[in-house]
């Protein structure tokens, strides 16, 4: 007779396996930094439930950028939009819907970089 299968598996040894559970079941998630041609530069490691400004959190102090190109989840404030702003830094995303005043990144989003 087998015994049950928690006692088959591997116990984990307390390390951080970026393995989390999501609506598909088990999942990692990996958050990358790219430069302009799509290179990946930097990534992070999260499991399958956690946000994207989890990696964002990792990731950003090290951007040598000068504009963050992202989705709507980086339409943060406090934790994207303004720690980019005090390195001189800009930010292009579009606008979280629950938005209450215009972002300057929006206007550069809807309109696109200005033309010569």
């Amino acid at each position: 007779m087998r015994p049950p299968t928690q006692c088959r598996r591997v116990k984990k040894d307390g390390k951080s396996q970026a393995i989390g559970q999501s609506r598909g079941g088990l999942s990692t998630e990996i958050h990358t930094l790219a430069d302009a041609l799509g290179d990946p530069v930097d990534f992070f490691l999260t499991g399958g439930e956690a946000h994207d400004l989890v990696g964002a959190d990792h990731l950003l102090p090290t951007m040598r950028a000068d504009t963050l190109i992202a989705d709507k989840a980086f339409d943060a404030d406090e934790r994207v939009l303004e720690p980019l702003a005090a390195g001189g830094k800009t930010a292009v995303t579009p606008a979280k819907a629950n938005r209450v005043e215009g972002s300057p990144a929006r206007q550069a989003y809807v309109c696109g970089p200005p033309s010569d």
